[in-house]
């Protein structure tokens, strides 16, 4: 679908927000998100930023922020691969702490994630 309404949009990312939080095991994080006009250029030049994620494993919420102009045309698969990203970083945001108890904790949601793909196949 090309040139989505802001409306439709919301339904994309809704749809795939709720699928791939809970095959992420998210199911206990409030996580929110904003369509923006646009989220302007990414740190690596040459690349308009399609999504961003500020999330805070203290409180387990996170806010994620989506450009229209980048997704608003967009297939269907590409903004979910998007959406799997930007929920990863939720998964992996506590890494960014000191110690190895932050990466066990993280190594261990992995774990459930990749345990239940595994188990999912047929």
């Amino acid at each position: 679908m090309k040139d989505r309404t802001i409306l439709q949009l919301k339904a994309v990312i809704n749809k795939y927000l709720k699928k791939w939080k809970s095959n992420l095991f998210l199911g206990m994080w409030t996580i929110n998100f904003n369509i923006r006009d646009y989220l302007g250029a990414a740190r690596d030049e040459g690349y308009s930023t399609a999504a961003t994620c500020d999330s805070s494993w203290k409180y387990f919420t996170a806010d994620l922020d989506f450009s229209y102009v980048q997704l608003k045309d967009m297939e269907e698969k590409e903004i979910e691969k998007i959406i799997i990203h930007e929920l990863l970083h939720i998964v992996v945001n506590e890494m960014r702490e000191d110690g190895i108890e932050h990466e066990e904790r993280v190594t261990s949601h992995l774990q459930m994630i990749m345990s239940w793909m595994d188990n999912a196949r047929p």
